[in-house]
């Protein structure tokens, strides 16, 4: 039987898993010393390898203001636990009696102790390597956007003057007052009234006392359709109407439906404009029939019980009777201007001189207060002391102009201080704008500052940081730049400082910069002196002298050439030439540019233009070429003998086909055929040719793109021809067929793009919009037809780990998002849009998958939630979620899902803790807004609340009861208070 037993137990070793367990126990008995040098060393590795992601990390986040990814950061935070679970081993109390006795004795610790210390540095090695292998990032960081509009009226700095308080304290009261429709702000140039109208702004916001602010300027030549694309931006409308009128009236119509108090700012009046052609409303409904809040109140709450005892009309009338009297009263639009003349005020006001508020000089200690504190003076002697006195006198109290000198002045010599004060003296420049702006000027550290600021003098108002990007490639002055990137990224540094001397002012977004008329007026005049610059808006050019043989650039905006372009011109010294145009007869003649041999920029807009016909091959030192919204014939060849252009842009121009010949412009940097509503066609080979392009625009172009699987041997132009473009960093490219792509194409490379795959303008026209052209953003809209499986597109499914916009549209092959596309739980999306699916149950759906036992990290960044027609849908969330999932949504909004339950399920509303609005409107099936189980309705014992909401609209919900089901009987008070438990502020209700 023994031996029965041994022969048993001797075959079972011979069992392959056994010997491999029993050999893989053995490796742990080794010398544990190894383990442990082996161990340090790859820790050491690893730390040095943290230490280098550490240090780009924080040179992205800090100096550059670049948005970290998460796995980076996750990275860093696995690495920082396993470190410190290297360090508690190392001082493992086993380990140092083990070392102890060893060094003692001579002899080995036991067999135990050598095994157990083995087995636990070979475990945390393994995690180490584990770490290192996934050490290679593609990118350390992303363009995070521009900030919001309470990011622009935060006024940092804003310094607050007594002689200031009153005439704030009065404007705030005017603004709260609901029958002010129009106040008005005037004073001298200079004196800081948009930082006064920001300062104003911040306290209004943050008192809640207005929900949307829009800003505009509307400067002395108004931009009438850019004015009404600020408005339109910040209420979220489309504006895709041709006519001005057309816009006007699609504006209108939007603040007079407005459900939030509606604040527009128009800055920098210089005459009475047209409010109807803005958009703008003039005549807006006041705060007649006013009603008690508390009436309101009551009433919704009846509506909510009466709607399940299947009084819902009359609920629903009561309800809306309810909001129209409580958003005639709360709700409209407010008009703050600005302007220096207080008649211009009185005109666009008719006259109510009582709402008009003047904006005075400072008086003589709070402009020596603000000059020592600009020019950093509270360590400085008392001599220096006077000095700071003397020179902040003579600058009469403006504002901008102490700013600027002092800034200028800051950590200048004594001389230097000296000299700037007999200069005021002696030329009597007291209280001078232009002064200030040309020592500001003088005292730039080095000249590349100085050329960009004089280059954004040139730009207007609001100028985009994207066309300063353009003008710098193109003029190749930037030193050891060579990319796109690096430039914008030099270029984002040069503003900054600039506008930390007090030349350059923030505008609406970070991707825009604004600059004060007289630094703007001091700052043409400089350059015109010393870069020879000519520069006309809006005049009339009655022929061109010769003298204008010395200028560097001429830039000519909408004015009237009185007898067209000269049939030729000698200008040997021009590098700059840009002619924005308003007249569609206006042509340039056959031999116009062929005096102008060093030219590098060119910029036509508005122009009937024949290149054939044209001397423009003899520009070849050309680098920048922009044709935009002009007429040209179609032969376009000649483009391709500028072979040192970086960029070339054929925006909103006719042009049908793109030349063969753009194959010979190897260093093209930045092309742009975006809205070239009459393009179709481009030659095979041309795209895949231009080797060093890095930027590529081609939105709301009719290109017909070859299928991929029909032939190889096409003259059209294949997607596939992108993959050779190794440099691309930006896309913004419509695909209007899903055939069109190929499986192969991968956009891991991009830092930046708006992709849209299908046809999706239905779609693109509701809550969901492209963003602007050169904004910096991960967008990405997809509408699968015809069957296409979303898997099979493995390229377009690497962009859902980054991507910060997205609509899924007819995506019939998951049946949730989590699990079936990102398992990272799109760690950077803030806005989602799903809408026509059938298969779709729930945005995280486990079902037929083993549920982890830790709850899931799902959408931290989402901001709003968009959810159209989903037939099969019945929940949002059906597994436990951890913070930070949705903790940052705003707005959800619901329509058509007719298999919906709830909303909510109970665990998630605790995660919701900035939601403002909840619209859910024919969702046949809806019973609930919450969902609450049987177990939870037996223990609950505190209120469901949602802390930020301010919009609540549930419409055509035929089956719904309350917000969440109870079996406690309470009273009609207590379910509207205790069970709904909504903070009313200033919210809107539909039933």
């Amino acid at each position: 039987m023994d031996s029965l037993i041994i022969a048993g137990f001797r075959k079972f070793l011979r069992w392959p898993l056994l010997k491999a367990w029993l050999k893989e126990q053995l490796i742990y008995l080794k010398s544990y010393e190894t383990s442990v040098r082996e161990l340090k060393g790859a820790v050491e590795n690893l730390k040095n390898v943290r230490d280098d992601i550490l240090h780009k990390v924080e040179e992205e986040e800090q100096r550059r203001g670049r948005e970290i990814p998460l796995q980076v950061k996750e990275w860093i935070e696995s690495v920082n636990r396993l470190i410190s679970e290297y360090e508690d081993f190392n001082e493992d109390t086993y380990h140092e009696l083990a070392v102890f006795n060893l060094l003692k004795s001579g002899y080995l610790p036991k067999p135990g102790i050598r095994y157990h210390q083995s087995r636990k540095a070979y475990d945390i090695r393994r995690k180490v390597n584990g770490l290192l292998q996934s050490s290679k990032f593609d990118t350390f960081s992303y363009w995070s956007g521009p900030p919001s509009m309470a990011a622009f009226f935060s006024n940092v700095g804003y310094e607050s003057f007594p002689s200031r308080e009153e005439t704030l304290r009065k404007m705030i009261a005017e603004l709260e007052e609901p029958s002010i429709r129009m106040i008005g702000l005037h004073g001298l140039s200079g004196m800081g009234k948009t930082t006064l109208v920001k300062e104003i702004v911040k306290v209004v916001l943050e008192a809640k006392k207005i929900d949307v602010v829009t800003m505009a300027s509307v400067t002395r030549n108004p931009d009438i359709r850019k004015i009404q694309g600020q408005i339109a931006d910040t209420l979220g409308v489309i504006l895709d109407e041709e006519s001005d009128i057309a816009r006007a009236a699609r504006i209108q119509g939007m603040l007079k439906n407005e459900k939030k108090k509606t604040l527009i700012i128009l800055d920098d009046l210089w005459e009475k404009v047209d409010f109807n052609m803005l958009g703008i409303p003039y005549e807006i409904h006041g705060d007649n029939g006013l009603k008690n809040v508390k009436e309101g109140k009551s009433l919704l709450a009846g509506s909510l019980m009466n709607m399940k005892d299947g009084k819902s009309k009359e609920a629903r009338g009561a309800s809306h009777e309810m909001k129209t009297e409580e958003t005639r009263s709360q709700y409209g639009c407010k008009i703050l201007m600005i302007s220096e003349s207080k008649k211009v005020l009185l005109s666009q006001m008719g006259r109510t001189e009582n709402c008009v508020f003047s904006l005075e000089v400072l008086k003589e200690k709070e402009a020596e207060m603000l000059f020592k504190k600009m020019a950093g003076m509270g360590y400085f002697s008392s001599e220096f002391q006077k000095l700071g006195a003397q020179i902040a006198n003579k600058c009469n109290g403006l504002p901008m102009t102490i700013v600027t000198t002092a800034r200028a002045l800051k950590n200048q010599s004594r001389s230097v201080w000296e000299d700037i004060l007999r200069r005021l003296e002696w030329q009597k420049l007291t209280g001078a704008p232009e002064f200030s702006t040309k020592l500001s000027y003088d005292l730039l550290e080095d000249e590349e500052l100085k050329y960009t600021f004089l280059l954004c003098g040139r730009m207007g108002h609001d100028a985009l940081i994207m066309d300063l990007v353009k003008y710098c490639i193109g003029l190749g002055f930037l030193q050891g730049i060579y990319t796109v990137r690096e430039t914008r990224d030099r270029v984002y540094n040069l503003v900054e400082k600039l506008k930390e001397s007090g030349l350059l002012s923030d505008s609406y977004s970070r991707d825009q910069f604004t600059m004060q008329d007289t630094i703007r007026s001091a700052a043409l005049s400089i350059a015109n002196k010393e870069k020879h610059l000519f520069t006309m808006t809006k005049g009339k050019i009655d022929e061109w002298p010769d003298k204008l043989e010395k200028y560097a650039a001429i830039s000519l905006h909408h004015c009237d050439f009185i007898e067209g372009f000269p049939r030729r011109i000698n200008y040997p010294r021009l590098r700059v030439f840009h002619v924005n145009n308003s007249d569609p007869h206006l042509k340039i003649p056959k031999n116009f540019f062929k005096g102008m041999k060093e030219l590098k920029v060119l910029i036509l807009t508005g122009i009937h233009f024949s290149l054939l016909d044209s001397s423009i091959s003899s520009l070849t030192e050309l680098r920048l070429l922009c044709l935009e919204h002009c007429t040209l014939d179609k032969e376009l060849s000649i483009i391709g003998v500028l072979k040192k252009l970086r960029i070339l842009s054929f925006s909103r121009s006719d042009i049908e086909k793109l030349p063969v010949e753009l194959q010979q412009l190897k260093k093209l940097q930045i092309f742009d055929i975006s809205s070239c509503s009459k393009l179709k066609e481009i030659p095979s080979g041309v795209i895949s040719s231009l080797v060093c392009l890095e930027e590529l625009y081609m939105r709301n172009t009719l290109i017909q793109w070859e299928e991929e699987e029909l032939t190889r041997q096409s003259k059209i132009a294949l997607l596939s021809e992108l993959k050779h473009l190794s440099q691309l960093t930006t896309l913004d490219i419509q695909i209007p067929e899903v055939s069109h792509l190929p499986k192969t194409l991968f956009f891991d490379k991009l830092n930046s793009y708006k992709i849209v795959i299908g046809d999706l303008s239905a779609s693109l026209e509701t809550d969901f919009k492209i963003p602007e052209r050169y904004e910096t953003c991960r967008f990405l809209a997809i509408g699968l037809k015809d069957g296409f499986d979303i898997h099979s597109l493995k390229g377009v499914k690497m962009l859902f780990e980054g991507v910060q916009s997205l609509l899924l549209e007819e995506l019939n092959t998951v049946h949730d998002i989590f699990y079936r596309l990102n398992l990272k739980g799109f760690p950077c999306l803030k806005h989602l849009l799903i809408v026509n699916n059938s298969t779709i149950q729930s945005l995280i759906y486990p079902k037929d998958r083993q549920q982890s036992q830790h709850p899931e990290k799902a959408f931290p960044k989402l901001e709003s939630l968009y959810l159209y027609k989903l037939k099969k849908m019945d929940n949002i969330c059906s597994c436990k979620l951890s913070e930070p999932s949705f903790g940052k949504l705003k707005v959800i909004k619901i329509n058509l899902c007719g298999q919906l339950k709830c909303v909510f399920s109970f665990s998630v509303v605790n995660l919701l803790t900035v939601l403002e609005t909840i619209e859910v409107s024919e969702c046949n099936s809806l019973k609930e807004i919450v969902s609450v189980e049987e177990s939870q309705r037996n223990t609950l014992k505190f209120k469901l609340v949602f802390p930020k909401l301010l919009y609540l609209k549930l419409q055509s919900l035929s089956q719904f009861g309350e917000f969440y089901t109870t079996s406690t009987v309470r009273t009609k008070k207590e379910l509207f208070y205790e069970k709904v438990c909504l903070k009313l502020y200033s919210k809107c209700f539909y039933l």
